[in-house]
């Protein structure tokens, strides 16, 4: 029997591990201990606790899926150029806007092969909280970041998209919250295709950095000033017009226990020609904000559903249209000046703040207004094409009964297009709410003759929200 000695952390002394063939041997060991007098050569004795082996297995499966997923992140940076910072509660539908939508919006375009050329990587939750990167490799990803950049997608995904980072595909082991990392990082960019600008003297070159996290900025300016002895950089920094751009983003970062983070985090640098940024947003009062926030939420959806489906917006013009619960009056203001509806019958009880000679606001709930609008029927001309409701009701199922109604009423024409926002009101999660939504549709076929229903999830609609739009048929027709 003999004692084996373990080095013990820092803070403890040392100690021993006895073995004794039988569990009764060890017990009497432990029972004659407190009888010994002279016991300077150890404090304590007591049985050893085994191991809980279900934790050592838990340890196991924590490290290989940090490494699994360090792995996976160094496959993904080796393929990405572009990457995107969103709202964590956006991923899933900018994902779809990339792969569908951008692609076939610009299927006519001279730029199109470069559309056509996105692939989205992947994507993982950020070092900062309710973010997300989504990794893009394109062929060209100064086109696409320009493209993005541009009013009409600022106004559909300025609610989801951050920000855009250029980057060269291939993933730096470096924590930019260290002053090390820091270094690592201007070392980088310093020793990329700055030849030209150190070499030129021309004061027309400028430098604005894109930074993630935005945190880490005010450090990497600071060794900026340090590391860049010949002013490459440092002396023509100008975040507000320069004409080149410096991305650095820290893309994975593992802070778990046991574990080196030095070794465990991973960061993206490249310089770019600056694209072009957002419009600049103008002073709108709450009112104008809350139109203008309906209104590209209605032209969001018609256009997504012109990509999806056989049918282009001006079929609808001339024609008349009921949107139920409209105000403030975004989506009468889409209807009567984009789609340029002969009429549009604006129902709500609330205040509509704008004012259109083909807008005729019906100032009562729709239950109420379906017989005055019936009563200024008089021929099929008169009737109803177009259909949209984005009203908050107590159920989903609420804006199917509406548009039914209106149809059993004799205000609708035998062929309507119709937009419906259904706002889930129980649970929560994104399969939850789909599923809901599924319902709901299917509850719609069954009753009603409809053709080419399609479902989104809007950048423009919340978490909970999904808008389905199609057409719907007279059944005695």
């Amino acid at each position: 029997m003999e004692p084996v000695p373990i080095d013990a952390k820092k803070a403890r002394k040392p100690f021993a591990f006895i073995y004794y063939d039988s569990e009764k041997s060890a017990l009497t060991a432990i029972e004659a201990s407190s009888t010994i007098k002279d016991s300077s050569f150890y404090q304590q004795v007591k049985a050893a606790e085994p191991i809980d082996s279900t934790k050592r297995k838990r340890s196991n499966a924590s490290r290989q899926s940090q490494k699994d997923e360090y792995e996976h992140m160094v496959d993904v940076c080796s393929r990405t150029n572009l990457i995107l910072q969103v709202q964590s509660t956006h991923v899933d539908r900018l994902k779809e806007y990339l792969s569908v939508f951008i692609p076939a919006s610009y299927e006519k375009s001279s730029i199109a092969e470069v559309m056509k050329s996105i692939k989205v990587e992947g994507s993982m939750s950020a070092v900062t909280k309710n973010m997300s990167l989504v990794y893009v490799s394109v062929s060209d990803p100064f086109t696409l970041a320009t493209e993005l950049s541009q009013t009409r997608h600022q106004q559909v995904l300025s609610r989801a998209v951050k920000k855009l980072y250029i980057v060269e595909p291939e993933s730096l082991q470096f924590d930019l919250s260290k002053k090390e990392g820091q270094q690592i990082a201007i070392a980088e960019i310093l020793g990329k295709n700055m030849s030209q600008y150190e070499e030129s003297s021309s004061t027309d070159e400028s430098f604005k950095l894109h930074i993630f996290p935005p945190s880490k900025q005010k450090g990497l300016l600071s060794t900026i000033e340090e590391m860049d002895t010949d002013g490459i950089i440092s002396k023509r920094l100008n975040p507000r017009d320069a004409n080149n751009i410096i991305s650095i983003v820290q893309v994975y970062q593992y802070k778990g226990k046991n574990s080196n983070v030095d070794s465990s985090a991973l960061a993206m640098c490249g310089i770019s020609a600056s694209f072009t940024t957002a419009a600049t947003k103008t002073q709108q009062n709450e009112e104008e904000e809350a139109i203008s926030r309906a209104y590209y939420k209605l032209k969001e959806s018609i256009e997504r559903y012109e990509i999806e489906n056989n049918f282009v917006k001006s079929e609808l013009k001339g024609s008349i249209a009921l949107d139920v619960g409209s105000a403030p009056g975004g989506w009468s203001k889409y209807l009567a000046s984009d789609i340029e509806c002969q009429l549009v019958h604006s129902v709500d009880p609330g205040t509509l703040t704008l004012s259109q000679n083909n807008i005729k606001h019906w100032k009562m709930k729709v239950q109420d207004a379906i017989p005055l609008i019936k009563n200024g029927i008089h021929n099929e001309n008169d009737k109803i094409k177009v259909f949209v409701s984005d009203a908050c009701l107590h159920s989903m199922e609420g804006q199917i009964d509406f548009l039914l109604e209106a149809q059993e009423e004799g205000i609708l024409a035998s062929e309507v297009f119709f937009v419906l926002t259904l706002k889930c009101t129980v649970g929560y999660g994104k399969n939850n709410f789909d599923e809901q939504a599924k319902k709901v549709v299917a509850d719609l076929q069954k009753r009603a003759i409809t053709k080419d229903v399609s479902t989104f999830h809007l950048f423009s609609n919340r978490s909970g929200e999904r808008t389905i739009i199609g057409r719907l048929f007279d059944k005695n027709k």
